[in-house]
């Protein structure tokens, strides 16, 4: 009866130990998880978006053509709802855990061949994992302003020469220093097309990025709506011209409002607000005021269309804006590298696709070929079109990829090797996604680790017990039968 007792234990055991094994082996680590950087994540199967890109230029402007397909297009930014007798704001979560707050975008860093290495890596180069929501903690804000001399929010993209030390913002080389490097073409001109915040009016914004990203001089599109001494916004909509002195928070949500709808202020649509007005609960008006930008701000106009399912937005500038050291100058047969970027989803800051680096040809052979039209507008049907693969990026930051022991491609990477030779931009998502989870990945491996290896030694002290406790008369019909067999051979 003992011995029974003691195999039905070993047995239990064995069976105990297997299935805490297969447990730890084939569970997620996003169960239930939110990460280091305590945010939602995107699906596995949504890492990855396709892009059309189409170019074209004439004697004076050079035009892009980008279009993706999407299941929500959003024109949404922030807003101001009337709650309780107060504007209440309501912006959107930058990982798209939120409301439905924040607008698509599409962006690009556009070089001339003067940022080395650009070329291979594209905007990796200008992102590390101490700027601006890469890290679970922020930077200190008085540090960061000490370094900098002056208020810049926080650290947003950087590009390595613009550090003594290139995995470390506080080493930023001194201002003489950053003006002749800007000079010599040492930055990286940033395209950014918002659909709320400055498509509305038929502008893009204009940036670029040395030692932190920088807006082009002039004033931008996009202007505060509130009046932080009265707590009340600046404008509502002229009811002579839009039929509403505000929106409907409801409707907002719904998404039912389309580029057909008045959803933005503007001279045209705004007048100043009424605090006398009979406002109702829900009211809502957007918090951004939009103006026609000035300086080199305004040198790209725009045009984004939505429909249900896709967005094409069109884009122009000059070839040759003047703005030395803010935008790169083009010309014909000249060849240059784009790296875009496209948030899509209700998304801000580091959760959009991107993607690496592809060459612009005006009039020459290239990844993407600028053809050469006649008049104010190509005829984009005739124009052929390059479809990119973006991909999710994770916290995947230019220290971890060129410098860190971690990275086993980082001494290729320094030497110049480009991603593609490694990796398929397919499997760049996942890898991004894996990065988010570093820490879980590490210790769901520990514990894997550790209960195969318990497996196994239960596994062969069971074995070994078993037979230890056969009941004697099987041992001596075993012992009996193997007498037999060498007599009889």
């Amino acid at each position: 009866m003992a011995r029974n007792s003691k195999l039905t234990g070993v047995i239990a055991g064995v069976v105990v130990v297997a299935v805490l094994s297969l447990v730890f082996a084939s569970s997620g680590v996003r169960d239930g998880v939110d990460g280091a950087y305590g945010t939602v994540q995107p699906d596995p199967d949504e890492l990855t978006l396709n892009l059309d890109i189409q170019a074209a230029y004439n004697d004076d402007d050079i035009h892009f053509r980008f279009g993706w397909e999407t299941d929500s297009p959003s024109i949404n930014h922030d807003f101001l709802v009337y709650e309780g007798g107060e504007w209440v704001r309501y912006g959107g979560e930058p990982d798209g855990s939120g409301l439905p707050m924040d607008e698509d975008r599409v962006t690009f860093l556009l070089d001339d061949g003067s940022v080395d290495r650009f070329e291979q890596y594209g905007g990796f180069m200008t992102v590390y994992s101490f700027t601006r929501a890469m890290s679970p903690e922020d930077e200190d804000e008085d540090e960061v302003e000490a370094v900098f001399g002056e208020d810049i929010e926080d650290l947003r993209k950087m590009l390595p020469d613009t550090m003594e030390d290139h995995t470390d913002w506080r080493t930023r080389r001194s201002d003489d220093e950053l003006a002749q490097l800007q000079g010599a073409g040492y930055f990286l001109d940033l395209w950014h097309w918002r659909s709320h915040r400055s498509n509305p009016i038929g502008y893009s914004d204009t940036q670029y990025v040395l030692d932190h990203r920088i807006s082009d001089d002039g004033d931008g599109a996009a202007s505060t709506n509130f009046d932080d001494e009265t707590e009340t916004p600046l404008f509502m909509f002229d009811p002579e011209v839009t039929g509403q002195h505000a929106m409907d928070w409801d409707r907002v949500l719904a998404l039912e409002y389309t580029q057909d709808d008045h959803y933005f202020l503007s001279p045209d649509t705004a007048v100043e607000f009424d605090p006398d007005h009979d406002w109702q609960e829900g009211d809502t008006i957007p918090r951004r005021f939009l103006s026609e930008p000035s300086g080199a701000r305004g040198e790209v106009f725009a045009q984004g269309i939505a429909t249900d399912d896709r967005w094409d937005v069109e884009l122009q500038r000059a070839l040759d804006t003047g703005a030395v050291g803010e935008q790169k100058a083009l010309e014909e047969f000249g060849l240059y590298h784009l790296a875009p970027a496209v948030h899509s989803g209700f998304t801000g800051n580091r959760w959009h696709f991107i993607g690496m680096p592809l060459s612009l040809g005006l009039g020459r052979d290239a990844d993407i070929e600028a053809q050469r039209f006649d008049g104010d507008r190509p005829d984009w049907d005739t124009i052929e079109s390059t479809t990119a693969t973006l991909f999710y990026p994770g916290v995947i930051a230019w220290d971890y990829l060129s410098d860190s022991d971690s990275h086993a491609g980082a001494g290729a990477m320094r030497g110049g090797t480009p991603f593609s030779v490694a990796h398929d931009v397919e499997d760049m998502g996942f890898y991004a996604l894996e990065s988010e989870f570093r820490s879980e990945i590490k210790t769901q491996w520990l514990w894997t680790g550790l209960v195969w290896i318990l497996f196994i030694v239960a596994a062969s002290v069971a074995v070994i017990r078993l037979g230890q406790h056969l009941d004697p008369p099987d041992r001596a019909v075993a012992s009996a039968s193997r007498n037999d067999t060498e007599e009889g051979a």
